[in-house]
């Protein structure tokens, strides 16, 4: 899911915070990351719906939240090499799931400081892999573009679908219906 028409482009964002960036580079500079799902549900739900728990009651996504999305289908153009976050992964790092992954935007900076550690212990992966904590049939990943590395991503096949109307509206409403999540629409 990407604001990107091709979901290619890396972020270098300072003010928005995610579960694993922004991270600094060695000279100071943000270290670029692109945030992607192995399918369009989970791109969604990790997304647009992401602040949205279960549990919640009347649950709705506003059009401020989706109308600058895009669904854009990508491919990887060489061998990915990443840490491993499900459960081997946290096993290994003795940090647990409910800490990592299924924690709120308040412990990002804490979240960002194990990503630093991380990367930091093998500075030659490219991301890191794990199990979607808001749609857990599907893996999430993040990837970042240290200076020197050689691309990951090409645009894939298939049509890029903005969430605005169309085809990409009706998704976005199809996934969001057994969910029970009300997408309210954009006004005229």
């Amino acid at each position: 899911m990407s604001r990107d028409p091709t979901g290619t482009a890396f972020s270098t964002s300072a003010t928005r915070r995610n579960r694993f960036s922004p991270i600094y580079a060695p000279d100071g500079s943000i270290l670029p990351t692109w945030y992607g799902a192995t399918t369009e549900r989970g791109a969604i739900f990790e997304s647009v719906f992401h602040d949205i728990r279960p549990g919640y009651t009347a649950p709705r996504v506003m059009p401020n939240e989706y109308l600058d999305r895009v669904l854009a289908p990508v491919v990887t153009i060489r061998k990915l090499s990443l840490v491993d976050l499900t459960t081997d992964g946290l096993h290994a790092i003795g940090i647990t799931r409910t800490a990592l992954i299924e924690s709120t935007s308040a412990r990002y900076v804490w979240t960002n400081e194990i990503a630093r550690q991380l990367r930091e212990a093998a500075p030659r992966v490219d991301g890191f892999i794990w199990v979607s904590r808001a749609r857990d049939t599907a893996r999430s990943i993040v990837l970042y573009a240290d200076a020197g590395r050689a691309p990951m991503l090409a645009p894939g096949s298939g049509t890029p679908l903005p969430l605005t109307s169309g085809a990409g509206l009706l998704l976005l409403r199809q996934f969001a219906m057994p969910a029970r999540i009300t997408v309210v629409l954009p006004g005229p």
